[in-house]
């Protein structure tokens, strides 16, 4: 990649995003269904299309429902299954994160689902947006052995975020790489850059305009 441009995550629901991305200059793809949700785990036939068509890593997210991200063992034995099935397709990574009742990282989830990624990178999503201590909730994240980061700095969008996203970069020093998402457009894009100072970027509506 050029250090001139921006490295840009498209999150697309649909075979047709992902060819509209690709085709506008996209990075990476984080695949997801039901974004009206935050997002699930998308079908394992839409996976295989994708992989079929994409010409850039994709990323699958493994999240069995909407709604908050503190999971029943049955919801963590589903997210285990997936990532079982989804390892074996040739997908580049995979997007998840599980929380306690008082908004900490389930470290113990977050183990078990680790052990299953067979050294695939894992973004930790936006479920750590909710989190009650962002600095602690760093050091853990980067603990487990994540290797991406996906956050608004904690507040409503990556724009009104930017400064905490700063904050959490110079934290986070290089171990973890720290990406700004939520409410990103070509818009904004170039001035949350300068602020937050993250090296990725995404969003959905960066390359979905027609």
């Amino acid at each position: 990649m050029s250090k001139e441009k921006l490295y840009l995550e498209s999150c697309c629901t649909s075979l047709e995003e992902v060819k509209r991305a690709c085709a506008c200059g996209a990075d990476r793809i984080e695949l997801c269904e039901d974004i009206a949700i935050g997002g699930v785990t998308p079908s394992l036939s839409l996976v295989k299309k994708v992989l079929s068509t994409s010409a850039i890593p994709v990323n699958v997210m493994i999240r069995p429902r909407g709604g908050n991200f503190v999971y029943s063992e049955e919801e963590i034995l589903q997210m285990i299954e997936d990532i079982r099935s989804y390892k074996k397709t040739g997908i580049n990574g995979f997007i998840f994160g599980c929380l306690k009742p008082e908004n900490e990282v389930d470290i113990s989830a977050m183990k078990r689902l680790m052990a299953e990624v067979g050294g695939k990178p894992v973004t930790f999503h936006r479920a750590f947006d909710q989190v009650a201590n962002p600095s602690k909730a760093l050091e853990d994240i980067i603990s487990l052995g994540c290797t991406h980061l996906l956050t608004s700095g904690n507040m409503e969008d990556a724009f009104a975020g930017r400064f905490n996203i700063a904050r959490l970069v110079e934290q986070a020093a290089g171990r973890i790489t720290i990406i700004a998402g939520k409410g990103i457009r070509p818009q904004n894009l170039k001035q949350i850059a300068i602020d937050s100072k993250a090296p990725q970027f995404h969003g959905t509506s960066l390359f979905q305009a027609s």
